[in-house]
């Protein structure tokens, strides 16, 4: 069983607050390099995920839908000890990332550990309003095609074939967990939520963004950054860093 270290292979001994952060389908934890960076230096500190199928872990099938993914997460989490989840941390997803930020919260809000002290979950529709988007049955052409038109992967690497070739696995069982997705009506997340959108994202209005409010009972705000889709780029990491110590506020003892 994958244990703590293999899902989050970069965390150091810290006392900041922890951000565990998940990608979007088909990425891997260096698409948060520049939030990471950005956040240097503050009462954050940002942990990537690393998930089945990429990186270190690319001999793992990844999982092609939601549920499995949590057990693996809650079998590797109840193994620990939930030693990872002791102190201050938050989460934090981009895109499909967000419903697996959202749906980890629930369950650490269920388990014998403290909750997240924040959920951040950036460019993506709230829960209710998820879809199939049928992105997971196209040929490999269209897959990259819609994958580069969501941004977060360089174009260098898009055009790489032996990239292309590693990546499809991953990518393609992304989106089999998202389009497979379905929203489970439940207790509102007592966790705040901070819901991030790009101003010229065409996936996600901002009266869309809003609806994110109807999953927690704890605070709610909203952000919006000046890009697209891909919220996260550099001039959007840097505003992004403000905000989510901003909305942490002091550290809870």
């Amino acid at each position: 069983m994958p244990s703590a270290r293999a899902w989050f292979p970069y965390r150091k001994p810290t006392d900041a607050c922890e951000l565990f952060a998940f990608a979007h389908a088909g990425a891997g934890s260096t698409v948060f390099s520049g939030l990471r960076e950005a956040l240097s230096g503050s009462c954050v500190a940002l942990v990537p995920a690393v998930l089945p199928g990429r990186e270190r872990r690319l001999r793992d099938a990844p999982h092609r839908d939601l549920p499995s993914l949590l057990a693996e997460f809650e079998s590797m989490a109840i193994a620990d000890e939930f030693s990872a989840f002791t102190g201050d941390y938050a989460l934090l997803g981009h895109c499909s990332g967000a419903i697996v930020a959202f749906e980890i919260a629930r369950l650490l809000e269920a388990a014998p550990c403290r909750g997240p002290r924040l959920l951040v979950v950036c460019s993506c529709l709230p829960p209710p309003l998820i879809r199939d988007t049928g992105t997971s049955r196209l040929p490999a052409g269209e897959l990259f095609a819609r994958t580069a038109e969501l941004g977060g992967t360089p174009d260098a690497l898009l055009a790489d074939p032996e990239f292309l070739e590693m990546l499809e696995r991953p990518l393609r069982a992304d989106w089999e967990l998202f389009d497979g997705y379905a929203h489970r009506p439940g207790p509102k997340l007592k966790t705040p939520i901070l819901a991030v959108r790009g101003v010229d994202d065409p996936d996600l209005p901002a009266a869309d963004l809003e609806r994110w409010r109807d999953q927690t009972s704890g605070g709610f705000s909203t952000l919006e950054l000046a890009a697209g889709h891909w919220a996260l780029a550099d001039a959007g990491a840097a505003v992004l860093a403000r905000e989510i110590p901003a909305v942490l506020g002091e550290p809870r003892g």
